[in-house]
């Protein structure tokens, strides 16, 4: 069996391939002279593309569902301005399927990301969080595998592969820069609020040839799964501090902040009061960046209206400054403007 390796963005009229691809769609319907034929919508990483069965369509039909991955064959036609795919076979994908195939991932380098966090790991201060720390990142594989590649959402914010991992790396770095303007605070506290605070997703999330809710996300959601596997990994260490867990267990039951936002609590210490603002704060710039990357009317300074947000964004670069031009040296005995040197500062 030979796959091509090629991406739909990058097909062109007249070619003949076979692919591995994802039904999105599916229907079966009949022609004018009541021929029946599968009418798809196959997609992959990179966008969607009609696709038309017309031999055999109802067996096709029978042995497939929406959300399965296909091996097919079919050789690509132009029709109404838009490309398409006449097929010659399609049938169920027997194989390992990478998700990486389907889903937007994160353009960031993952080894790098997962590197960098390792690091920040490895720099808290306090013993007892940073062994809870360690109990994931370090010690769970299998855990840190599936942070890795997971998805932080399914639309709102950083819906992609590796989306979890770049945005708690987000977090956790302004954490590190916030922290010490506030010295009232635990920075450690906040660090591992921002480090766990999101773990439940690689749970309530599923990715592998869609982005979906699991059974787990419907029922209980991530902020309570999460809770459930730090309480799991807490017992692990011997003697971790009741007080300390409690503290953690609050950070990540109020991470939403509100009531309304999903938060089973709000934030009472504040510690959670940081971590809620600043999840939002990267949660809500990477939001409205993707939205202007993709959803920016053309030819206009303004983008389409985003439904969660309840507006549309301005997305107009500032104007070019110019240059500034070289200011001539003034001799102080000539200006009289010189600052006598027994000035005072005045701040």
């Amino acid at each position: 069996m030979t796959i091509s390796k090629i991406k739909l963005a990058d097909l062109e009229a007249n070619q003949t391939v076979e692919l591995q691809l994802l039904i999105r769609r599916k229907n079966l319907a009949q022609s004018r002279n009541g021929k029946d034929y599968l009418n798809l919508k196959l997609g992959d990483s990179s966008g969607e593309i009609s696709a038309f069965l017309w031999d055999d369509a109802a067996r096709a039909d029978a042995g497939l569902q929406e959300g399965d991955c296909v091996h097919m064959k079919g050789r690509t036609q132009v029709f109404n301005g838009n490309l398409q795919f006449t097929l010659n076979f399609v049938e169920l994908w027997q194989g390992p399927i990478d998700p990486r195939n389907f889903l937007p991932q994160t353009d960031k380098h993952i080894p790098t990301l997962q590197r960098d966090l390792l690091q920040i790991v490895t720099d808290i201060r306090d013993p007892w969080l940073k062994q809870l720390a360690q109990e994931f990142f370090v010690k769970d594989q299998t855990f840190a595998e599936a942070f890795a590649i997971a998805p932080a959402a399914k639309a709102m914010h950083h819906a992609w592969l590796g989306g979890l991992l770049e945005h708690t790396l987000s977090v956790a770095r302004l954490a590190l820069q916030v922290t010490p303007l506030y010295p009232q605070i635990n920075a450690d506290l906040v660090l591992i609020g921002a480090l766990l605070h999101d773990i439940g997703k690689v749970k309530e999330l599923v990715y592998e040839r869609n982005l979906d809710y699991s059974t787990a996300g419907r029922l209980l959601g991530h902020v309570m799964i999460g809770v459930k596997m730090i309480q799991e990994k807490a017992k692990a260490i011997k003697n971790f501090p009741d007080a300390t867990l409690m503290q953690i267990e609050h950070l990540i039951l109020s991470h939403h902040g509100e009531y309304e936002y999903g938060s089973p609590k709000r934030p009472k210490t504040l510690e959670a009061i940081l971590l809620n603002f600043i999840d939002d704060l990267d949660a809500k710039i990477v939001a409205v960046s993707t939205h202007l990357e993709t959803g920016k009317t053309k030819d206009s300074d303004w983008s389409d209206f985003h439904r969660l947000f309840g507006r549309a964004f301005y997305a107009a670069p500032l104007p070019e400054s110019p240059e500034p031009a070289a200011a001539t040296p003034t001799p102080a005995a000539e200006s009289g403007s010189a600052i006598p040197p027994d000035t005072p500062k005045l701040f």
